[in-house]
């Protein structure tokens, strides 16, 4: 069907050595001016932010025992009042 099997595969040098520096990045891994607020923003900033939304809403839900036509949120909000 897909045919081809018995034929030698050229290697192309250029991946190899991608693959090779791909594979040991973390051995020449340096802290400079340009990666440190990439790291400190996704390492830091982003699982902060993260919690801090989660435990904010943690109490808010109610899915245990949920019908199709009943509402997730544990305390409905206020009704608004009509003004005239």
């Amino acid at each position: 069907m897909a045919g081809g099997h018995h034929r030698s595969v050229k290697i192309d040098p250029a991946i190899e050595r991608w693959q090779q520096m791909h594979n040991t990045m973390y051995q020449r891994f340096r802290w400079t001016p340009k990666n440190a607020p990439v790291i400190a923003f996704w390492g830091l900033a982003v699982p902060f932010a993260a919690f801090f939304a989660f435990s904010k809403t943690n109490t808010a839900w109610d899915f245990s025992g949920k019908g199709f036509d009943e509402k997730l949120l544990r305390v409905s909000p206020a009704a608004q009042e009509e003004s005239e």
